[in-house]
């Protein structure tokens, strides 16, 4: 096949997960040919110029492995170049391509800011919208086979490259012996209160919090610099909680969706009760794992996927499906090896993450009840009584973390 046909072939590949164009450019970067409709904004050749510096200076240095430029606007592209012996014959570029589903919302705030007519940000913003998304696994996999198709040469994804950015002599890094001082051995302990599921793990978490302030960055902005704290404890208590037992897939899946909901967040204190409730239930969880012996790893399966999803509305059938297993031998499988039916497992499962809403965060009764999927607060509510003794109302006013 000729670089053309390859060319073509990976680009019909391409389009049946995503609308992204695909550019041909001379080593001078004049536009040769692209499959970008020509009425829209980003099929102008002005898009790429802010790269012509950075790619003449990676022609120059000698390489040709692919390489990631990203535009100012967060517009990312991927560039491959086509030799003939030494000679450069063409530049190819894959573009643009968006890598977070916020971008969007991003690029079209930044443009919000610009002085540009009613008209033209109504048109530009309608082909934002159409640019695609997609996550770094498939960047990377596109990457390869875009040389490949290019060049017929196997790469792996550590030859790509990225531009340099502005770099630093480490030698006019100031070093201070006395900062962050023993906060290792302090950070140490509550992690490995983690890995045993002890409850003694806040006096640890106050200890390492009483001697550093967190990453000594500061942008002037409070709230981010709060984020940045709590999603460095975030990841190190994930892990610990794997080293711990924790199933990883549930330990990663929780590691998303606490990520998410602090990046939601938009106050102090709304950061620090989805801390208490991040690190409880991690703790829980932990707990939870070290007393599971004898279970099949498909029940052990169903029961992580109801621990992760507690806001579900399960379905037993659905539950037995994943299993393979029919409905019938599902459920006395399950209550065999688990010790409670089914349907009380999932109860229990909700119920528990109930005391955590109640206890870390502001949710009112019935928000929490429409949360984890109870049908009705009186139901929530008589279901909260009976396994604990007490009405949500009663459990909040003595355990409140607030």
């Amino acid at each position: 096949m000729t670089i053309n046909e390859r060319l073509e072939f990976f680009k019909e590949m391409l389009l049946c997960n995503y609308d992204v164009y695909l550019w041909t450019y001379t080593p001078e970067l004049e536009l040769i040919h692209t499959n970008c409709p020509q009425d829209l904004v980003i099929s102008d050749a002005s898009s790429i110029l802010d790269f012509a510096d950075t790619l003449q200076e990676y022609v120059t240095s000698g390489k040709r492995t692919p390489i990631w430029l990203d535009s100012s606007m967060g517009l990312l592209y991927i560039s491959v170049f086509e030799y003939e012996e030494t000679e450069l014959k063409h530049i190819h570029m894959l573009g643009p391509i968006l890598r977070g589903k916020n971008s969007h919302l991003l690029i079209k705030k930044d443009l919000d800011s610009r002085t540009l007519s009613v008209k033209l940000r109504s048109k530009i913003f309608r082909q934002i919208d159409q640019i695609p998304v997609m996550p770094s696994s498939s960047l990377y996999q596109y990457t390869l086979m875009f040389h490949y198709a290019v060049t017929g040469e196997k790469i792996t994804t550590a030859d790509i490259s990225y531009p340099q950015g502005q770099t630093s002599d480490s030698n006019d890094l100031k070093l201070i012996s006395d900062e962050h001082a023993g906060i290792w051995k302090a950070e140490q302990e509550m992690l490995q209160m983690f890995r045993e599921g002890s409850p003694d793990y806040m006096k640890a978490l106050g200890k390492s919090t009483n001697l550093s302030s967190g990453v000594k960055f500061d942008i002037g902005d409070s709230l981010r610099k709060q984020k940045n704290d709590v999603i460095v404890l975030l990841v190190l208590c994930s892990r610990a909680s794997i080293e711990g037992g924790l199933n990883p897939s549930i330990a990663y899946t929780l590691n998303d969706y606490y990520m998410q909901k602090l990046e939601e967040a938009k106050s102090a204190s709304t950061i620090n009760n989805l801390t208490h409730t991040m690190l409880e239930d991690f703790m829980q969880r932990v707990r939870s794992a070290k007393q599971t012996t004898d279970v099949s790893s498909q029940i052990q399966n169903i029961c992580d996927y109801i621990s992760v999803n507690p806001g579900e509305k399960f379905s037993i059938a659905e539950l037995a499906e994943r299993t393979g297993y029919t409905e019938y031998y599902f459920s006395h499988k399950f209550k065999k090896e688990i010790g409670i039916s089914i349907a009380d497992f999932i109860k229990q499962v909700k119920l528990e993450k109930a005391k955590l809403l109640l206890s870390a965060t502001t949710m009112n009764i019935q928000e929490i009840s429409d949360e984890l999927a109870f049908g009705s607060r009186s139901y929530f509510s008589s279901s909260f009584q009976k396994a604990f003794g007490m009405s949500p109302s009663d459990y909040r006013n003595k355990n409140t973390k607030l």
